[in-house]
């Protein structure tokens, strides 16, 4: 097996893994939408890339992964950094070498809350490109002059952010890297589930003799499945609503068996 290329956002990069470590300085966040980069140690870092879900499908495999540095991301964020392995180096890429597209079996993206990727629209012939809020001006007169409800927006969003994941993804199977995709929310799911390219792409997950097509439609079902929440810190609340140790386990587990079955 080759290496693997990873994209995702929090839940990819493995924040909050650290707190299973018996590292000193563990910093608990008063928000569980906190993330201080700055207090999050070199040491730690490490540690939590022995239990995230790449490290885990990519040691399964005898390979390697490659994930981008930062924490946190969407699918625009997601798609630079892609680029940005094959072409350049940049901050976000944690080598100082490039990458062939012959490098690689597999690209696995785990897709993020989709509203924060940017909607494109025009407005007497200008184009736009910004957040799909109803705090956005530009946003609000594009409703305006085409009478559009916040909903008719939302749809063309996702019409826009299903054709954008297609066209880049088929530019990689065409590089012969082959996809797989893990869904945190079911924002596009219908649209895939009847699109033959997305055919035994998509990872599911198995719990307790369940299957889930959503990493949210597992984490909300067993209180083990986030940090915030797991049994296994017995004497210890960490504020950090991240998917857990086993979740991660999980997640690898679907990864594994999806490859695995593109083997047979």
């Amino acid at each position: 097996m080759k290496g693997m290329l990873f994209g995702g956002c929090s839940f990819t990069w493995g924040q909050g893994l650290y707190f299973y470590s018996d590292l000193p300085n563990l910093y608990n966040p008063k928000s569980i939408f906190t993330f201080s980069a700055h207090k999050v140690t070199s040491a730690q870092i490490k540690f939590k890339n022995t239990l995230y879900y790449p490290r885990l499908v990519a040691n399964h495999f005898n390979t390697f992964e490659i994930v981008k540095d930062l924490n946190g991301g969407c699918e625009d964020e997601t798609f630079d950094f892609f680029k940005n392995v094959f072409q350049s180096k940049i901050d976000i890429v944690s080598s100082t070498n490039t990458y062939t597209y012959d490098d690689f079996d597999y690209i696995i993206i785990q897709l993020s809350a989709i509203l924060r990727n940017k909607f494109n629209f025009t407005i007497n012939n200008n184009q736009f490109s910004s957040l799909l809020t109803t705090d956005n001006s530009n946003v609000l007169e594009y409703m305006r002059i085409n009478n559009y409800t916040f909903d008719d927006c939302y749809e063309q969003f996702l019409d826009q952010q299903y054709e954008r994941l297609k066209n880049e993804l088929m530019f990689y199977e065409n590089k012969g890297i082959k996809i797989k995709i893990m869904l945190w929310f079911d924002d596009l799911l219908s649209r895939m589930e009847t699109d033959s390219f997305f055919k035994n792409k998509l990872i599911t997950l198995n719990y307790d003799d369940k299957i889930f097509n959503t990493v949210l439609e597992l984490g909300d079902s067993y209180k083990e499945m986030y940090i915030i929440s797991d049994p296994y810190f017995k004497n210890k609340k960490f504020n950090d609503y991240h998917p857990s140790k086993l979740l991660h386990r999980i997640i690898a587990n679907g990864i594994i068996d999806s490859i695995e079955n593109d083997l047979k």
